[in-house]
């Protein structure tokens, strides 16, 4: 029988470094680590139900409105039952990869409050351990601004508060870190295998 495999889930919102760190653990780690992250799900879902799609609705749109603490712009995503779906088979599938002996990398922007329970209650019973990858507001914009078109812009600003920290075992500050040594505090940090 095979052994399961162990899970690291890096989850912060849009500009936190998740899938940098998540590339740098993959070179520096000595195992295999598979990274099945949200943006390749997304990627498979049909564009009817996308952000831009006649049925985002029922998939994913994003919801734009003003931030009630300094007026900023925001951005976030909101979801339907095909979204809901998909969000549970991504859960769904990285449990599997975990039974079968596969370590996987979970790159994770939660877009609301029930994301990470959800996480927790699909991988109860594996080895994992949970990271939020954070920084200041002004870097995560700046990230944004570097990343995407004006058009996406808003989405750190917009998830910003989703995670709590008290939910992981390791919170870092990328702001203060490049990949490669965030990359190395987690792999510090990782415990022997159960």
């Amino acid at each position: 029988m095979t052994a399961p495999g162990r899970a690291i889930v890096l989850a912060g919102t849009s500009g936190a470094g998740k899938s940098s760190t998540a590339a740098q653990l993959q070179e520096i780690l000595p195992d295999a680590f598979l990274v099945p992250g949200l943006d390749t799900f997304f990627g498979m879902l049909p564009h009817r139900w996308t952000s831009e799609g006649t049925a985002s609705a029922e998939g994913f749109s994003y919801l734009r409105d003003t931030d009630p603490r300094d007026g900023g712009a925001r951005l976030r995503i909101g979801y339907g039952a095909v979204g809901a779906q998909m969000l549970a088979g991504l859960r769904g599938a990285v449990d599997a990869l975990l039974r079968e002996g596969n370590n996987v990398i979970v790159d994770e922007m939660p877009v609301d409050a029930g994301v990470i329970p959800a996480w927790q209650r699909a991988l109860q019973g594996h080895d994992v351990m949970w990271v939020h990858l954070t920084a200041p507001l002004a870097v995560l914009e700046a990230r944004e601004a570097a990343r995407f078109p004006e058009r996406f812009r808003g989405l750190s600003r917009g998830h910003l508060d989703v995670c709590v920290p008290d939910d992981f075992d390791l919170v870092i500050d990328s702001a203060a870190l490049d990949p490669r040594e965030r990359a190395q505090r987690i792999a510090a940090a990782l415990p022997p295998r159960r």
